[in-house]
């Protein structure tokens, strides 16, 4: 009985005494391991960090340009000169405009390299088409489950929205980047009890393919065009607040085809001014 006391005691005494070194080789091992893993993808961890975070940088700047309008519709991006301008490499803004291809604001062809996308009436007018569908019948699913909580929401996006300045430069038209964010938060607001995220979902993508018609379209506003932007989303907002389902949709469907018919008016216009076709063309 002693002796298998004495062994047992030996056990924990070697448990206790290997515990920390099977740790602290573990820690050495993963150490060694993720040193060798960001070296064998070419630089350190840190430099890894960092050209990723120059990326999002140069990503979110070259969008806002293409988004306001700096950048023109087709007109050619040259990394060089991005990269020159933002003090970085050339693969960090590859990287950028890559990503920005993949959402649709930039074309990338071989041996021509980068571009702007190029604005199309046509391609706006059924992007707008599915848009009024889609979201006319999130809207409407959303009021018919509607509860103080969606109201609340609604109520406080719009408020935020209300209370956000439009223009970031009055002489261009700019629009800001935090009245485009409360923007987008109000008409997520506004689908927001709907049931089906599927529904939600693809309202939320269409809206993010548009973005880029909304915003060229936005230059032509108050120059052009009158429109109470501001009023429109009242009216959603109270059609909401009524539970009136048929008049929100039908008011959504309005408000997502001002953005068109600004368009189809700006294209017009060019082609009288310069009697001929013009090579922009676009909306939402």
């Amino acid at each position: 009985m002693e002796t298998l006391n004495s062994d047992v005691k030996d056990f924990r005494q070697a448990n206790r005494l290997s515990t920390p070194r099977l740790v602290k080789t573990a820690q050495i091992v993963f150490s060694a391991t993720f040193v060798s893993a960001g070296s064998s993808r070419g630089g350190s961890v840190s430099e890894q960090l960092g050209a990723r975070s120059l990326s999002r940088a140069v990503f979110a700047d070259v969008r806002a340009g293409i988004l306001s309008g700096a950048y023109a519709p087709g007109s050619k991006l040259s990394p060089k000169a991005i990269a020159t301008a933002a003090n970085v490499s050339l693969s960090v803004v590859r990287e950028a405009l890559t990503r920005l291809a993949e959402q649709g604001l930039v074309v990338a062809e071989p041996q021509l390299g980068f571009s702007v996308v190029t604005l199309d009436l046509e391609g706006a007018q059924d992007l707008n088409r599915v848009r009024v569908l889609i979201e006319g019948a999130a809207v409407k699913d959303a009021i018919d489950h509607a509860d103080v909580e969606y109201e609340t929401r609604v109520i406080a996006s719009h408020h935020r929205l209300s209370r956000t300045p439009q223009w970031a430069d009055e002489q261009s038209q700019t629009v800001t980047e935090d009245w485009a964010r409360a923007h987008a938060q109000f008409h997520a607001a506004l689908l927001s009890a709907c049931t089906s995220p599927r529904l939600v979902e693809m309202a939320a993508s269409l809206r993010e393919t548009a973005e880029l018609y909304r915003r060229w379209s936005s230059t032509f506003n108050a120059s052009r065009l009158r429109r109470d932007v501001a009023g429109e989303h009242q009216a959603l907002m109270q059609a909401a607040l009524d539970r009136d389902a048929d008049l929100c949709s039908r008011l959504a469907g309005e408000h997502i085809n001002k953005t068109t018919e600004l368009l189809t008016y700006a294209v017009e216009l060019h082609e009288a001014e310069t009697d001929g076709p013009t090579a922009v063309s676009g909306g939402a």
